[in-house]
């Protein structure tokens, strides 16, 4: 549960770093260019750590990411000699 909470506070640590560099980006002053290049590195910083953090986890076992991204059907229907229906619209 830690862990969760860790990782979403990485994140609203990034959007909130996200949106502080869009507001020195909307004063456009020497100063304020400044901020923004640090606040975006900051962003880019957190970014980095939370994907090491994530990549680190599923390296030892505490989250399971996901192996594909489509759906894989389990179950085997027919044997593969039968001939594929392609529908007339096509």
């Amino acid at each position: 549960m830690w862990i969760k909470i860790l990782l979403i506070i990485l994140m609203l640590a990034i959007l909130f770093s996200l949106f502080r560099g869009l507001f020195f980006l909307g004063k456009g002053d020497e100063e304020s260019s400044r901020k923004l290049v640090k606040a975006l590195s900051w962003r880019i910083g957190l970014s980095i750590l939370l994907f090491i953090i994530v990549i680190l986890l599923h390296y030892f076992g505490v989250i399971e990411l996901r192996d594909s991204v489509l759906p894989v059907e389990t179950s085997v229907q027919g044997s593969s000699n039968e001939s594929i229906q392609i529908p007339k619209s096509w």
